[in-house]
């Protein structure tokens, strides 16, 4: 049976094409009307089809009953956000992240049981992956059988839709486990277990329904590719295949599985098992191997050395770093640290210099005070993922040691923000508050901490990523601010100007803090010289042939980070490599062109997303007019394109 849509020959009981992932309906070659696998006679016109080769066509993906509620249950804040998406992204091409799931051996499980109560088992399978699909913002896109789809970049793009779909498919597993013994306990199910596979590709967005009704249309084989990682995963275990890898390699930690044999695949495809989260760990930047002094940010860099140098004196500051993504903003606050945690040869005037860092999340903005809990665990030296005993011990070991007997009128507070299971006495102190005397007491507690924090050493306190950071957090720290004017505290913030953004409070905040510095420091993209600067400190190839230079200093337009991903790539694709015993890096082959990786796939089509829906459409017009135009060209296109017929 050949798909209609990719040409790919499957077999003839096929219900979905084996490439492509097309849902298939078998129709009679006489009448070309719905016909079923098994039919010996067509319904509609009687025609024999034993022996015939029956055609097929792209089955519409059909909404069922079961589908809709499910998509029922997605937040409000998240449906609106779809719904406002849905015509801008009509027809568009997506980098997304496939996850499939299924349930193990449900043929088996399904047996012996009344199909009822088989439903009833698998709405609630559904219910454990729905849920976690919608908290970090994908989309349900088809039920299939006992086995779910979902896209994260589709119709919502996020930068870091790969590390979602992880993340996503972790919790699901979670939750799967706790549904089985919820199943066991009641009898029902014995041994009761998912497995889910990921692949990253290329999907088009088609119609959006109001009921969150996605049609797509998958090009190559993203979707099949991920069905072929979940059919191969083991039992109560994540697979994923290196497109998805190369996204997120450095927040997870993850299994080698080597190279299986793919149906459709010419090559074996690399594979590798999801064991968890790695504690601790953030998006890595840069290069494995390749290195390069900080370029381009001399001014900048001074800046921050003399807040280091007045903190040490007494005094505080309020800085905000402004960039866009890739600018460098984590790399000049990485160099920062360093030079101010390094060993100096003058006396310092007071104690060692104390450094903290916070850090905002893109699915994390709607967590009540993710922000304030994430430094408040800097603060007191427990990294996220600790046990709740060891939280617990370290605030106490904290408070006690700077306050004393005033950490009673601290301790039930931030204990109570960190979510700490308190004693009785402490616990009702809390108990009977409304949610603004919450707030307050939170605010106040905060306030104490940190004023015996700088009274014990000057503290640099920085908040990462501040454009997603969530509004409890971002009132709270508003009230924090004022004590840089009379302590030796820094806050510094690290953001994009997304002034919409409720960390933007911050930001403007900082200027009307009397009695403090409160420098913004904006981040432009790197000269051509610093550029060209860069590329030959990572790769130390002097006779770097010209036309390939000028590819990687016009496709990365100044950023940092697109420089290391555009080489990154080629060195992935084999255009470049290591010479050793030369001890160099050469060119391999002619390279005429440089496309996007997909590594920066995610933060350009969320940029563009982020736009308004006419500055979209002109970026859209624009593109396929060229890289380089006249205006008039431009006006002359939107100008008839407003016409009518």
């Amino acid at each position: 049976m050949k798909c209609p849509n990719c040409s790919f020959e499957n077999a003839a009981d096929s219900k979905f094409c084996e490439n492509c992932g097309q849902p298939f309906e078998r129709v009679c070659p006489n009448c070309g009307k719905p016909v079923s696998a098994n039919a010996k006679f067509c319904k509609s016109c009687g025609s024999n089809l034993v022996g015939v080769a029956a055609e097929a066509r792209a089955a519409p993906v059909t909404k069922s009953a079961d589908l809709d509620a499910l998509r029922k249950t997605a937040p409000t804040t998240l449906s609106k956000k779809i719904l406002a998406e849905r015509e801008r992204t009509e027809g568009e091409r997506k980098l997304v992240t496939a996850l499939f799931t299924d349930i193990v051996g449900s043929t088996s499980l399904a047996e012996p049981m009344d199909p009822e109560d088989w439903r009833e088992i698998v709405s609630g399978a559904h219910q454990c992956v729905s849920e976690a699909v919608y908290r970090y913002e994908g989309t349900i896109a088809q039920l299939l059988g006992d086995g779910v789809l979902a896209f994260f970049g589709a119709p919502l793009a996020h930068e870091d839709d790969a590390e979602r779909a992880m993340r996503a498919a972790l919790d699901i597993l979670a939750a799967a486990r706790r549904y089985a013994d919820e199943l066991h306990k009641k009898k029902k199910v014995e041994n009761f277990q998912l497995r889910v596979g990921l692949n990253t590709g290329i999907v088009v967005v088609g119609n959006i329904g109001s009921d969150l009704h996605m049609e797509y249309l998958a090009v190559g084989d993203t979707v099949n590719l991920a069905a072929r990682m979940q059919s191969a995963a083991d039992a109560d275990s994540i697979l994923i295949s290196e497109n998805t890898h190369r996204l997120a390699s450095s927040l997870f930690d993850f299994e080698d599985r080597g190279k299986i044999t793919v149906k459709g695949k010419a090559e074996p495809i690399q594979v590798y098992r999801v064991l968890g989260e790695r504690k601790g760990a953030v998006r890595a930047r840069g290069i494995a191997g390749l290195t390069s002094p900080m370029v381009g940010r001399q001014r900048e860099f001074s800046t921050l050395l003399q807040i280091i140098s007045d903190v040490r004196g007494g005094r505080g500051s309020i800085v905000a770093v402004i960039g866009e993504a890739g600018l460098g903003k984590s790399r000049l606050i990485a160099e920062w640290r360093r030079a101010s945690l390094a060993k100096v040869s003058e006396p310092l005037q007071g104690s060692d210099i104390r450094w903290v860092e916070g850090r905002c999340l893109s699915y994390a903005s709607s967590i009540a005070h993710h922000l304030s809990t994430d430094i408040l665990r800097a603060l007191i030296g427990v990294p996220v993922g600790s046990s709740e005993e060891e939280t617990h011990a370290a605030l106490r070991k904290t408070l006690e040691t700077l306050l004393g007997a005033e950490m009673k009128d601290v301790y039930p507070f931030l204990g109570h923000l960190l979510g700490l299971k308190l004693e009785e006495d402490m616990a009702a102190r809390v108990k009977y508050l409304d949610g603004p005397a919450l707030q307050a007491q939170y605010i106040s507690a905060y306030k104490k901490f940190l004023q015996a924090l700088a009274n014990d050493a000057p503290t640099v306190i920085v908040c990462e990523d501040v454009h997603w950071a969530d509004p409890s957090s971002v009132e709270l720290g508003s009230q924090l601010l004022p004590m840089a004017a009379t302590s030796p505290i820094v806050f510094a913030f690290v953001t994009r100007a997304d002034k919409d953004a409720p960390g933007w409070k911050l930001v403007a905040q900082a200027h009307e803090v009397a009695g403090v510095g409160a420098p913004a420091l904006y981040l432009a993209p790197l000269s051509e010289t610093d550029t060209k600067q860069l590329v030959s400190n990572l790769l130390e190839v002097e006779a770097l042939p010209e036309n390939l230079r000028q590819l990687i200093l016009a496709k990365a337009e100044g950023n940092p980070f697109f420089v290391e991903e555009v080489i990154r790539m080629l060195i992935d694709r084999g255009g470049i490599a290591r010479d050793a015993a030369a001890s160099k890096w050469t060119v391999t082959r002619e390279i005429q062109n440089i496309e996007i990786p997909d590594t920066l796939q995610g933060v350009l089509t969320a940029r563009i997303d982020r736009l308004s829906e006419d500055a979209k459409r002109v970026l859209q017009i624009a593109s396929v007019i060229g890289r380089k135009f006249p205006v008039k060209v431009l006006e002359r296109v939107l100008q008839e394109q407003s016409v009518p017929g």
